[in-house]
């Protein structure tokens, strides 16, 4: 059964055209496995609250989609495995 979620990543300093292929990736893996893209924030580069893995900027982008309950933990294991991807976070949504 497909659950609304919602979910905020942080990529580190890349040059433009690679931020915008790992955002691609992202919301290509939630297409491939059957999801709808509900909504794709871009807030852009923005200073990190503390230092992660020798960063102090990130650059955040917030996705609101439908998928099966089933996909999201292979959704974390996909931005763990995404060395560009330092920080993340998936909440399910109240419809």
């Amino acid at each position: 059964m497909k659950r609304k979620y919602e979910s905020m990543f942080i990529i580190r300093q890349l040059a433009d055209e690679k931020l915008k292929e790992n955002i691609e990736k992202v919301k290509n893996f939630i297409t491939k496995k059957e999801g709808e893209l509900l909504e794709v924030k871009e807030w852009g580069e923005r200073k990190l609250a503390y230092e992660i893995d020798h960063y102090n900027e990130g650059y955040y982008v917030i996705i609101l989609f439908n998928l099966d309950a089933n996909y999201i933990s292979s959704l974390e294991n996909f931005y763990k495995l995404n060395e560009n991807i330092i920080r993340f976070i998936v909440i399910k949504q109240d419809r």
